[in-house]
């Protein structure tokens, strides 16, 4: 296995394996294959983005442990490239690389930031509500 970095070769493509691959933003359509193709990356993934800074690290290492094969697919389905050429011509460190270029591309850490202002909202609208007996 090969232990290059990923190398940022314009401010929109990455090299994984022999492959330059294209930063793009993850459309719907990818977001339901995702969705198809995995079982326990988003969890693993929103417990990364969630974890205080100082954590951060820890938590991406256990996550990068338990879910290689999820990981494989997840670049294989964002990038079309083969799962197989992935696992044998990829690092970890590429594959490192290529999330965190996706994710500075799609602004997940914006994403998860209004998700939870949503279900702020959402938790002070659908909250406890004091009612009087006597209101008809």
């Amino acid at each position: 296995m090969r232990l290059g970095k990923a190398r940022l070769n314009t401010v929109n493509t990455v090299t994984i394996g022999d492959q330059s691959v294209e930063l793009k933003k993850v459309t719907i359509a990818q977001w339901r294959e995702l969705f198809a193709v995995t079982e326990t990356l988003p969890q693993l993934i929103l417990g990364v983005l969630g974890s205080s800074p100082d954590e951060r690290a820890t938590y991406f290492m256990l996550a990068l442990e338990s879910s290689l094969e999820e990981i494989v697919r997840v670049v294989s389905v964002l990038t079309g490239i083969d799962e197989e050429y992935i696992e044998n011509n990829a690092s970890i460190t590429e594959l490192v690389d290529y999330f965190t270029q996706v994710a500075k591309v799609n602004d997940f850490q914006g994403l998860l930031k209004n998700v939870r202002g949503v279900l702020s909202l959402s938790k002070t609208v659908t909250g406890p509500v004091a009612q009087d007996a006597s209101v008809q």
